[in-house]
């Protein structure tokens, strides 16, 4: 199985045992126990930060189009929905657009896509506004994370903003060791059994000097980069600020 198919198939499955629990992974929701109006109301107060950096960053210039990847079941796309005149939210999991498509229905401006492939194809260069990823591309080999980034980068409109987290390595402690030394095949089944789940998310890391390059390549701009959390003990996490 090659890694676009591995990573279909656990989000799939993912998405069919406990979609917001896969989503947010706060142990005490797991078992379907996490409210939904909660849950969207996290999405909304991350939302709601974003808003406040884009404002100082004065970007993006406009608010016509943005792109949620990752999406899973909605929760930052219903958000975003309140702020662009169209959002779309993407993911690799059949039954993850499934459950947003039917949370969501109530929003004419925002669409849901499923997209098993390495590429965006579906959207058009210079056409996003905003790009927006998080606790996505830490789950996916930097083979795909590389091929991801370069499409963010391609279909950013002028004076656009693409923001996305990733893991760039790991902390010098004994958590960040045992990641760095034990491979995924060894830790999943670890994994699944902690969580009782017939599938485990991956942890990978895109290093940091590689992804720089990669923007640079692309002919885009950093803004700033800030420390981020979401890849949880073991992990450094970056997330990029990215302008046209």
């Amino acid at each position: 199985m090659d890694a676009l198919e591995r990573l279909r198939s656990t989000w799939v499955a993912l998405g069919e045992d406990d979609p917001l629990w896969a989503i947010l992974s706060d142990p005490h929701k797991r078992g379907g126990r996490w409210d939904i109006a909660e849950f969207f109301a996290a999405g909304e107060a991350e939302i709601a930060g974003l808003d406040a950096t884009c404002a100082a960053l004065q970007l993006p210039h406009a608010r016509r189009r943005a792109l949620d990847f990752g999406c899973g079941v909605g929760r930052l796309s219903r958000a975003l929905a309140s702020r662009y005149e169209s959002v779309v939210g993407v993911d690799i999991s059949a039954s993850m657009v499934a459950r947003a498509r039917a949370l969501n229905a109530d929003l004419a401006n925002l669409q849901f896509v499923e997209n098993a492939r390495s590429d965006l194809a579906f959207v058009d260069d210079a056409s996003i506004d905003l790009v927006y990823s998080v606790i996505t591309l830490q789950h996916m080999p930097a083979t795909l994370q590389r091929a991801y980034v370069a499409e963010f980068l391609r279909v950013l409109a002028p004076q656009g903003l693409a923001v996305f987290q990733v893991a760039c390595g790991n902390t010098r402690d004994v958590r960040g060791l045992l990641h760095r030394l034990l491979p995924n095949a060894a830790l999943n089944p670890l994994r699944r059994w902690r969580y009782g789940s017939r599938a485990a998310f991956e942890m990978h890391v895109f290093a940091e000097e590689e992804l720089r390059a990669l923007i640079a390549r692309g002919g885009r701009r950093i803004l700033h980069v800030d420390d981020d959390p979401s890849a949880g003990p073991g992990f450094i996490g970056r997330r990029f600020f990215v302008t046209s």
